[in-house]
C-alpha cells in the first residue's frame, strides 16, 4: 500500500502521520525530538526512523512511501532544509520518485489551524515562533531564532528564568516561595556554593530547561507571584510576536492558531496569553489547532506530491 509521511520534530518529541493514499487510513508514531537547534541531525534521523518503525508496526504486506513533508523545529536557511532532506532520502520504503520536502515546524502549525494555510500561527513549546502567510503569499516570522537568543515566551525561556528566581532567592535577592523552593530541591541544589556548577551542567541542555516550565505554570496557577511575573513576561513577548506578525502582512483581523503544549496549558498561562494577544489586535480570532499537525503534514505532502509542487 502507497501512503505520504507527516513528520513534526520538535524540541521534546518527533511525531509522524502515515496518511494512505486516498487520505482515509491514518497512523501515528512518536520518539524523542528532532528540533535541528536540540539534537544533531543523526539524532533527529533516528528518532525519525523509531517513529516512523512504531507507525507502520500494524501495516501488512508492506507499504511505499511517495511522499514526505517535514516540519522540523530548528529549520532555518536553505543549507538546513538540504540537510533535512538528504537525511530523510535514507529513510526505507521510500519508491523511486519520492516526493521529499523539509521546512520549520511553524509550517505545519499554520497547516493545523485548516485556515488554507493563512493566517499566523504560534507555536509555543520548547521553543517559540509566531509565523503568518497572507493572500499575497507573503510571510513574515517573529521568533524562532533558537535557544541561544532566549526564546522569549518559550518553555525554555520560562526554566531560565525559573533557574534564575532560584538561585536569587538562595542568595536571598528575594524571599523564598514555594515556587522558588521547588525549583532549589528540583535543582538539587544544597547550598549557594553549588550554583555555580549546576548552572554550568544545565547549559546547553535545552529540553531539560524547557521542562521546568511544568513548575512555573503550576504555581502560577496557585498565585505564586514569582511565577506570575514570569508568566506575565512571557506571553507579552509571545503577543508582541503575533502582534508583529499580523502588522507585517497586514493580518489584524485574521487567525492566529496556538500550537504547543505550554501555549494550550490550561491555567493562568493560557488565559494570560489570550488576553494579551487580544490586547494588541482586538479583532483577531484565536483558535487551537483543528487537526495534528503531524496530520497536517501528511496532508501537505499528499497535495505537494499529487501536484508535483516542488517550488523551493
Amino acid at each position: 500500500m502507497k501512503y505520504y509521511l507527516g513528520i513534526d520534530g520538535g524540541g521534546t518529541k518527533t511525531k509522524v502521520c502515515l496518511l494512505s493514499e486516498d487520505g482515509s487510513v491514518t497512523s501515528y508514531g512518536t520518539s524523542g525530538p528532532s528540533s535541528i537547534d536540540t539534537v544533531d541531525i543523526n539524532t533527529s534521523l533516528k528518532h525519525i526512523k523509531e517513529a516512523l518503525n512504531e507507525a507502520s508496526i500494524n501495516i501488512k504486506n508492506g507499504y511505499t512511501i511517495k511522499g514526505i513533508f517535514a516540519g522540523l523545529g530548528g529549520m532555518v536557511t536553505r543549507d538546513d532544509f538540504k540537510l533535512g532532506e538528504e537525511a530523510l532520502k535514507t529513510l526505507e520504503h521510500l519508491s523511486n520518485d519520492c516526493f521529499i520536502q523539509c521546512r520549520n515546524d511553524m509550517e505545519n502549525a499554520l497547516l493545523s489551524g485548516e485556515t488554507n494555510n493563512l493566517g499566523i500561527a504560534l507555536i509555543v513549546g520548547t521553543g517559540m515562533v509566531a509565523y503568518g502567510r497572507n493572500l499575497k503569499g507573503d510571510t513574515h516570522k517573529a521568533g524562532g531564532w533558537g535557544y541561544k537568543e532566549g526564546e522569549m515566551g518559550s518553555a525554555y525561556d520560562l526554566g531560565f528564568q525559573a533557574i534564575s528566581k532560584a538561585v536569587r532567592s538562595l542568595d536571598q535577592r528575594i524571599k523564598p516561595s514555594a515556587f522558588t523552593q521547588e525549583m532549589v530541591e528540583t535543582l538539587n541544589i544544597k547550598s549557594p556554593l553549588e550554583i555555580v556548577k549546576v548552572i554550568d551542567d544545565l547549559w546547553g541542555e535545552r529540553t531539560k530547561i524547557a521542562s521546568f516550565a511544568k513548575i512555573v505554570t503550576k504555581h502560577a496557577n496557585l498565585n505564586d507571584l514569582y511565577a506570575i511575573e514570569i508568566c506575565d513576561n512571557a506571553t507579552k513577548e509571545l503577543a508582541l510576536a503575533v502582534y508583529t506578525v499580523g502588522r507585517l502582512l497586514h493580518l489584524e483581523d485574521s487567525s492566529v492558531v496556538i500550537i504547543g503544549s505550554l501555549g494550550n496549558a490550561p491555567g493562568y498561562f493560557k488565559e494570560k496569553l489570550h488576553q494579551s494577544i487580544s490586547s494588541y489586535l482586538p479583532n483577531i480570532k484565536i483558535l487551537e489547532n483543528s487537526i495534528d499537525p503531524a496530520l497536517a503534514a501528511a496532508k501537505y505532502s499528499r497535495y505537494l506530491t499529487i501536484n508535483k509542487n516542488h517550488n523551493e
